[in-house]
């Protein structure tokens, strides 16, 4: 290969990073409902699936335990017992 066929070779492949970068990630457009669909047909489908799996994430999320003070305290609490000792 050919320092001109490589350098060439890297610009394509930049291009299509960059390309890829500039596209909205997939899991965005899980989040963004107003997203638009990538078939037609499956519009209505899609965004109900999506608005779906949102309201369970979120159901989840707020069903969640209560964290009972912050690791720095417990480890403060757990030096105080070795400090004891």
């Amino acid at each position: 290969m050919t320092p001109e066929q490589a350098l060439a070779r890297t610009r394509e492949l930049l291009q299509a990073h960059q390309e890829q970068a500039r596209e909205t990630p997939a899991w965005r457009q899980l989040e963004d409902p107003h997203a638009a669909p990538q078939a037609v047909g499956a519009a209505d489908h899609a965004s109900a699936e999506a608005e779906a799996r949102l309201r369970e994430l979120h159901a989840g999320e707020s069903r969640m335990r209560a964290i009972q003070g912050s690791v720095s305290t417990h480890d403060r609490r757990n030096q105080r017992k070795r400090d004891h000792r």
